[in-house]
C-alpha cells in the first residue's frame, strides 16, 4: 500500500544542499486544506441547515490560522530570496570587479614599461570619479567611469614602442594608428558582456565637443558625458606629467590650456568644475596622492 505524507520543508541532503525554504507542494497543501474545510463546511450546513456539526467558529480558526502561517511562510521565503539575490549580486560584481582588475593589471604592466605613463591609466580613473562626483553623478556610474578609465588605454597594448614613445612628431600613417587604440580596446573587451556602457565610454574617449575628434565624430551632448569626464582627466594627466618628447606642464600652463581647449576640445561645464576642483584640491596636482 502507498504511503501517504504531507511534503514539508526540505532538508539538507547531498543533493540539494541546504533549502531553508518551505517546498512548494507543501504551500499548495495548505492552501488545499482551506478549501476543503471550507467546502466541507458549506455542504454541512447545506445538507443539515438545522444541524450545527462543527461550529463556524472552530472552522473559521482554523482556516485564519492556515492563513497566517501560509502568510508568514510567504514574507520568510520572500525575505530569504531576496537575501540570496542580493549575495548573488554581490558574488557577481566581485566577479566582474576580478575580471577588470586583471585586465588593469595587464595595462599597468605595460605602462610600467615607460616611466612616462606609468600609473595614467589609475590616476585617470581616480580623477574621473573625483570629476563625476563634483557633477553629482550616481554612485553606480561612477563606478562604472572609474572602471572604463582602468581600461581606456587597453588598446594602446600592442602598438608599436617606438610610436608610442616617438620623441619627434608622428606620420600621418602612425597618427592613424594611434586613433585606432579606443576602438581597439572595444574590440578585446567585447567577450565582456557586462561592460556595455564601459566601451561606450572607452570608444568615445577621444571624441571632441567639436566634432573634431575621433572615431566618429560625434559632438556636444552627442558624447555620453562619462566620456566627456574621462577626457578631461585623460587630458589633465597628460599635461601633468612628463612625456618622452616634453616635460611635464607648468601649472599655469595647464589651467590655461584647459581653458583655451573649453568647448572645442572639452565639455565647457564640466571643465569649469574640473577647474574649481584644481583650486580647491591642491593635491590632485600630486601623482603620488591621487
Amino acid at each position: 500500500m502507498k504511503k501517504f505524507y504531507i511534503p514539508l520543508i526540505r532538508r539538507k541532503s547531498s543533493r540539494d544542499g541546504n533549502n531553508p525554504f518551505v517546498s512548494y507542494s507543501f504551500k499548495l497543501w495548505i492552501v488545499g486544506l482551506i478549501f476543503f474545510l471550507v467546502f466541507v463546511h458549506v455542504s454541512l450546513i447545506w445538507i443539515y441547515p438545522n444541524i450545527n456539526i462543527l461550529p463556524k467558529e472552530i472552522i473559521l480558526g482554523v482556516v485564519l490560522v492556515l492563513s497566517v502561517y501560509l502568510w508568514i511562510q510567504e514574507l520568510r521565503d520572500r525575505y530569504r530570496l531576496l537575501s540570496l539575490n542580493k549575495t548573488l549580486l554581490d558574488t557577481q560584481a566581485q566577479l566582474e570587479d576580478a575580471e577588470v582588475d586583471t585586465i588593469a593589471t595587464l595595462i599597468l604592466t605595460e605602462e610600467a614599461k615607460d616611466p612616462y605613463v606609468c600609473g595614467h591609466s589609475n590616476r585617470v580613473a581616480k580623477l574621473s570619479v573625483l570629476l563625476a562626483r563634483e557633477i553629482e553623478i550616481p554612485k553606480g556610474r561612477a563606478r562604472i567611469l572609474e572602471r572604463a578609465g582602468k581600461l581606456h588605454d587597453l588598446g594602446k597594448i600592442g602598438i608599436q614602442d617606438e610610436i608610442l614613445g616617438k620623441r619627434g612628431q608622428l606620420t600621418p600613417e602612425e597618427w592613424e594608428i594611434i586613433k585606432q587604440h579606443p576602438r581597439r580596446a572595444v574590440d578585446i573587451l567585447k567577450p565582456l558582456k557586462f561592460l556595455v556602457l564601459e566601451k561606450g565610454i572607452i570608444l568615445h574617449h577621444h571624441e571632441r565637443y567639436d566634432g573634431k575628434g575621433y572615431p566618429d565624430g560625434i559632438k556636444g551632448e552627442e558624447i555620453p558625458l562619462e566620456a566627456r569626464i574621462l577626457s578631461i582627466a585623460d587630458t589633465f594627466d597628460a599635461m601633468n606629467s612628463a612625456r618622452a618628447y616634453r616635460q611635464a606642464l607648468s601649472r599655469e600652463s595647464i589651467m590655461e590650456e584647459l581653458k583655451k581647449v573649453s568647448g572645442s576640445q572639452l565639455d565647457p561645464r564640466a571643465v569649469e568644475i574640473f577647474l574649481s576642483l584644481l583650486e580647491k584640491d591642491p593635491s590632485l596636482w600630486e601623482k603620488d596622492t591621487i
